[in-house]
């Protein structure tokens, strides 16, 4: 008895070409990521390293020679300055740690009054630019004419209550208090997340909320800890505008400070600033691979369970009262008293306590000046350009990283990340040798490529959190449905990751106006930042006009969150969804 096969029967023509495309769609947008990363990323840093081992700064092919490199390698000088320079990061990463995981601690796993208010106040500080909070805070500290020393003397305070900005020491806590924020986000969330039925148990076998919170509560944020003190003293490492300012009077002057001096002396000395690049590139690059081990060492410290939703906020009684005092000081500190320097600074035609007169002179001059409006168009064109450019890339390289997943994806997130390693000014080198004798250099256009490449590893992060969000299954109906990769992405998963997206783009956006490390290097006079003019402004010891030019990008960053939540609208997702 002869047995029926059935044949199997081709697809039809349709389906096949749908499939091929399919196919065709993840490799394309991988050889769109690759050669974007490669521009904006890997060339850039490879050039550091190249410019570090050229006999001509200024053509990077040209006779290579080690003696930059033993120039910064063999100083002892250089080796006492980056002992000095880890030394103000790492004690920077730890206050700035310890202070944001206490608040973390308080608004997170207490009944403290008012948690949503101070929520606010805690990540104030990211609003003013470390340059400006630096300049504020001189104008406090200032050791003859800081406000808080007129006040100690006015009101008849020894002379030991006084303070001096311009040391070593108020180096590292300003700094520190501008990480505050950072740090607590990074370990608010793993308090968040963490199940309360530990503590609960601990309270209930006679722990006290102190004991709790040392022997439960930090122990279980410890990875989350150690990632944010790795992450501040990264960050810290880079810092040029702050050092720049109050190092001025002081011996201390961190290896960004002297990467910046080597390429604006005369004469300049490209090969020692890549050099010592280098340098700072390699220290960072240890302090991220502790990072990102501590990311992953984390996953030994799960505490997430289905009975944390329901979490109970530790009875802090009348101690309660003493927090709120605390967090008070913490935002007259950080906010109130900053702010009011600045506005006396820029409002006042001294600031001497007993000679106060408001006068809007000083604000008319900065405003009536060439260059400010030139400044104000400049920045917002290139803050609004990267953080539309970076979220864009971010994308892109999110979606092939978490949803493709070729045997490239690893390589290319690592890539992606690479940024956060090489500090602004130093990335700002390569980037001035990459694009030197091209259309590009001198005009916004190449700053807006180094800012995109900056904080690509910022979009990338939000934006593969909010893939990570979506479920797969979305996408395979889609699918099924006949739409292609383009189609899919457009109409299914950048809706849903509306939040996502808004955050990335007031986030780059923020930083972008606030940043001075990597545009000091690139600017020109015809493209000038509101950044570069306050940091010119008080080069020039004109520091009313610079406290202007900071409050007008405070009030721009605050206009920016505005327009973005009212035109993306990420809280109203539920109902467009």
């Amino acid at each position: 008895m002869a047995t029926l096969t059935r044949q199997p029967t081709s697809p039809p023509r349709a389906d096949r070409k749908r499939t091929r495309t399919r196919r065709r769609g993840p490799g394309v947008l991988m050889v769109l990521v690759v050669l974007l990363l490669a521009v904006l990323v890997f060339l850039p840093t490879a050039l550091v390293f190249v410019r570090a081992v050229s006999e001509d700064p200024r053509d990077a092919l040209s006779t290579f020679t080690l003696d930059a490199l033993k120039d910064s390698y063999g100083s002892w000088e250089i080796w006492r300055v980056l002992g000095e320079t880890m030394a103000m990061s790492l004690a920077c990463g730890v206050i700035a740690t310890a202070i944001g995981g206490a608040l973390a601690w308080v608004l997170a796993r207490t009944d403290v009054p008012l948690r949503r208010f101070f929520e606010l106040v805690v990540i104030a500080p990211l609003f003013l630019s470390p340059f400006i909070g630096a300049l504020a805070f001189l104008e406090l500290g200032a050791p003859r004419t800081g406000l808080l020393n007129q006040l100690a003397r006015d009101i008849g305070l020894p002379g030991w209550v006084s303070i001096n900005v311009m040391t070593f020491q108020w180096l590292i806590v300003i700094l520190a208090l501008h990480y505050v924020p950072y740090g607590y986000l990074l370990v608010s969330g793993s308090l968040q997340n963490m199940d309360a039925s530990l503590e609960e148990a601990s309270h209930m076998n006679g722990r006290g909320t102190l004991q709790t919170a040392l022997r439960i509560s930090l122990p279980a944020v410890r990875h989350a800890t150690l990632s944010s003190v790795m992450f501040v003293t990264i960050s810290a490492t880079g810092m040029f505008s702050v050092p720049a300012l109050l190092g001025a009077k002081m011996d201390f002057q961190p290896l960004a400070v002297t990467v910046y001096r080597a390429t604006n002396g005369y004469p300049s000395d490209y090969a020692l600033a890549a050099a010592l690049g280098t340098m700072l590139v390699l220290l960072s690059v240890i302090g991220l691979w502790l990072y990102q081990r501590g990311l992953r060492q984390s996953s030994k410290f799960v505490t997430v369970t289905g009975k944390s939703r329901n979490r109970k906020r530790i009875h802090l009684g009348g101690v309660k009262y003493l927090f709120v005092l605390l967090l008070v000081l913490y935002a007259l500190i950080t906010t109130v008293l900053p702010y009011a320097a600045l506005g006396l600074r820029a409002f006042s035609k001294s600031t001497n306590l007993d000679e106060i007169d408001l006068t809007l002179d000083v604000v008319r001059q900065v405003w009536r000046a060439p260059e400010l409006k030139n400044a104000l168009g400049n920045t917002v064109i290139v803050a609004v350009t990267t953080a539309l450019c970076a979220v864009a890339v971010g994308i892109l390289t999110s979606y092939v990283t978490e949803r493709v997943r070729h045997r490239g994806s690893g390589l290319l997130n690592a890539v992606a990340m690479s940024p956060l390693a090489v500090p602004g000014i130093v990335f700002a080198t390569g980037v001035f040798a990459l694009y030197l004798g091209t259309p590009l250099y001198g005009s916004l256009a190449i700053m807006v490529v180094a800012y995109v490449a900056s904080y690509l590893p910022h979009a990338t992060r939000v934006t593969g959190n909010g893939f990570a969000q979506i479920d797969k299954s979305l996408e395979e109906a889609s699918r099924m449905c006949g739409a292609g990769q383009g189609r899919m992405l457009w109409t299914i998963l950048l809706p849903l990751m509306r939040p996502s997206i808004a955050a990335g783009v007031i986030m780059v956006f923020l930083f972008t106006v606030r940043e001075i490390n990597t545009a000091i290097l690139l600017y020109t006079p015809d493209t000038m930042l509101l950044s570069i003019l306050s940091f010119n402004y008080a080069q020039q010891a004109s520091l009313p006009a610079a406290a202007v030019v900071g409050l007008l990008e405070t009030a721009l960053m605050i206009a920016w969150i505005v327009v973005m939540r009212l035109l993306l609208r990420p809280g109203k997702l539920h109902q467009r969804a």
